[in-house]
């Protein structure tokens, strides 16, 4: 969604408030958990929706870092 919106990681970190490499650990779906203000930020500065951010990844399909 990021890229869509024609946005870098650092452009995204600014407008949302958060390090460069919290985001990166966004993306790289190394987090387990996501704040609903989080979430929100992330959704008010992609104009998107939560579910266009949002995957659900089986236990099965999961991987540990």
């Amino acid at each position: 969604m990021r890229t869509m919106r024609e946005l870098s990681q650092n452009q995204l970190a600014v407008k949302i408030n958060m390090s460069p490499t919290n985001l990166q650990r966004y993306e790289q779906g190394r987090v387990r958990s996501i704040p609903f203000e989080t979430l929100e930020s992330f959704c008010e500065a992609l104009d998107c929706e939560p579910g266009d951010l949002i995957v659900r990844v089986k236990k099965d399909e999961a991987t540990t870092a």
